[in-house]
């Protein structure tokens, strides 16, 4: 979604809640030297004029959300909610605070925290529309399908022409495929009346041609979409994770370094990144990947894994033990790690644990097989997964 010259405009803008302060002459040269760099998208400068006019005014409560919005237009997510929570704490009433503090959470891919601050922004100031949208999208984020597709019918009711709105229902009805199909249908024929030609509306197309599995022709929207909008977050990796669950790795690894360059926190294009790595054998590059992504997100048991296979391939062997119990512990069920952990320990000549390990890998791996000729059987009788 473009925020950006809504989030200009909110720190151009950006006010008390109460009575004015009359600020101190030294300050007001501070926020005119702040506003002249906000013109020309000088971020380092505008960071340390409001960085400035803090040590001068510190209890002001627009200086610290005017910096919190800095920090999000240098991606430094952790640093703006720290300068937007401070601002609350003096203010809770500031306009459009909780707003951005739920952007900087949703960047930062905490949804669940992002979901409250958008809650307050709307209960604050239910016209925010900005903040109606992004409730459904981090709703939407979280899979929390039902939740998400209730909100945003409301929104759409109200605001039937909100394209913002309408192209995150259609996600959650996409990614609802079957039961939800007619319905995504009807959102998306709204869509292309108010905006046949966008990058979004390709990219819906696409997500829609992917679900049905009539893949090249996903790939063409996807490519539609990236034409119109080459830095728009997302398309990038939408169309690089479809070369990766194909195997296609030539293709993967230039689309997905393209959106790492859009988002470089995005803890996906990290893990297939490393994944591809590793399977290229530049092992050190696989390592700064999937370091990464445990970072962002230490609950994705394939990034352990992966990362098991750079350490060892370095001689790390502890590390990728280390790893591998990590990968475990989140997901004890998955057969890799335990048959990867076998091998290492015979590496270390850990002959007992490694027949533990294998043991474990046989019978896991058994239950996983088992597991999907099942599911293909009652996909092939229609019965629900």
């Amino acid at each position: 979604m473009a925020l950006h010259g809504y989030l200009l405009l909110t720190l151009l803008g950006m006010q008390a809640a109460g009575t004015p302060v009359q600020l101190p002459p030294a300050v007001q040269e501070h926020l005119q030297s702040a506003a002249r760099a906000e013109q020309s998208g000088d971020w380092s400068a505008a960071e340390q004029a409001y960085r400035a006019a803090l040590a001068i005014q510190p209890g002001f409560p627009p200086l610290h959300a005017k910096l919190g919005l800095i920090y999000q237009f240098q991606g430094r997510f952790a640093e703006a909610v720290a300068s937007i929570e401070k601002a609350l704490a003096l203010d809770p009433k500031l306009p459009d605070a909780h707003f951005f503090l739920g952007l900087a959470h949703y960047s930062l891919y905490d949804y669940q925290k992002a979901i409250g601050a958008f809650q307050t922004a709307i209960s604050r100031n239910p016209e925010n529309i900005k903040a109606q949208v992004y409730l459904g999208v981090s709703f939407l984020a979280l899979q929390q399908l039902d939740e998400s597709i209730e909100h945003l019918e409301e929104v759409t009711k109200k605001h039937p022409k909100e394209l913002e709105a309408l192209q995150t229902l259609a996600q959650a009805y996409l990614n609802r495929t079957r039961s939800a199909y007619d319905k995504f249908q009807q959102v998306f024929s709204r869509i292309e009346e108010i905006d046949p030609d966008s990058f979004r509306t390709h990219q819906l197309l696409a997500e829609a041609y992917a679900t049905q599995g009539r893949l090249n022709q996903a790939i063409e929207e996807y490519e539609k979409a990236i034409a119109l909008n080459p830095n728009a977050p997302g398309v990038n990796f939408a169309l690089g994770d479809l070369y990766f669950g194909l195997g296609q790795y030539d293709k993967a690894e230039p689309t997905l370094e393209k959106e790492l360059k859009i988002d470089p926190h995005h803890p996906i294009v990290n893990l297939e990144l490393g994944i591809i790595k590793n399977y290229r054998q530049k092992f050190d590059e696989a390592i700064r990947h999937l370091e990464a992504v445990t970072r962002i997100d230490n609950q994705i048991p394939d990034a352990y894994t992966a990362l098991s296979t750079a350490y060892v391939a370095k001689g790390r062997l502890q590390d990728g033990v280390a790893a591998l119990q990590r990968a475990i512990a989140l997901d004890p069920n998955q057969p890799q790690p335990h048959y990867q952990l076998a091998q290492i320990y015979k590496t270390l000549g850990r002959m007992d644990e490694a027949q533990k390990e294998l043991e474990l890998f046989q019978k896991l791996d058994t239950q996983e097989r088992d597991k999907k000729q099942r599911d293909a059987g009652n996909f092939l009788q229609g019965k629900p997964q």
